[in-house]
């Protein structure tokens, strides 16, 4: 089996020129730079792989508009393939206070576990992505697939591998968040080569680190 895990294209947010706070987070659009690193994007993750494989994507409007790319300068529509909306897959929700003036806190109760005010945590998303692999693997082995392509944010990508090669909350913090547009690679160890790093059969490559994760 072969995952492709895609973070969305840049979006006003990334930007500073909208407050998810003040916006509201879901409904914040891409860029036009967003929108031309998912057309490139498409040619990273290939054709063939977006048509043949179980498509999930993140409600949020930048995740929504960052697939519509890929799909269109790939050549496809959503109708000739098998596309699943799943909230599970949203970004961390940071809530609705003021985020610096919180940081003193985080340090104290660590980045993966504290969860902002009217928000949640690392922890928390760690929990609905895991609920979010077993539906998929579920889904997997039903339909007999082998490639899946799921369009995300970056939180949600470093909690999902998280969960997927069983890391501890130490090597979570090693990984990096994505760059707009990152492709990170989940596959067995004989079909990756030159990983990031590996556990047990499986192997991830597409991650910026801090060191090593091993």
């Amino acid at each position: 089996m072969v995952i492709k895990l895609v973070r969305h294209g840049e979006s006003l947010g990334n930007t500073g020129r909208v407050v998810p706070q003040i916006s509201g987070d879901p409904d914040i659009p891409l860029t036009k730079h967003g929108k031309e690193q998912a057309k490139k994007v498409s040619t990273v993750i290939g054709r063939e792989f977006i048509k043949s494989s179980l498509i999930y994507c993140s409600p949020y409007k930048r995740t929504q508009e960052t697939l519509d790319e890929v799909l269109k300068a790939s050549h496809l529509s959503r109708t000739e393939l098998r596309i699943y909306e799943d909230p599970r897959l949203r970004e961390v929700d940071f809530g609705y206070g003021d985020i610096e003036a919180q940081q003193e806190q985080r340090k104290v109760h660590g980045w993966f576990y504290y969860r902002y005010e009217g928000g949640e945590s690392p922890a928390d998303c760690y929990d609905r992505t895991s609920v979010f692999l077993e539906s998929m693997m579920r889904q997997v082995t039903r339909r007999n697939q082998d490639t899946v392509l799921i369009i995300t944010h970056g939180i949600t990508i470093r909690c999902f591998v998280m969960r997927f090669l069983h890391l501890t909350v130490k090597q979570f913090n090693k990984i990096k968040n994505p760059d707009n547009c990152d492709v990170i690679t989940i596959a067995s160890n004989c079909d990756i080569s030159e990983p990031d790093f590996t556990s047990q059969k499986w192997a991830v490559k597409g991650l910026k680190l801090y060191g090593s994760i091993e």
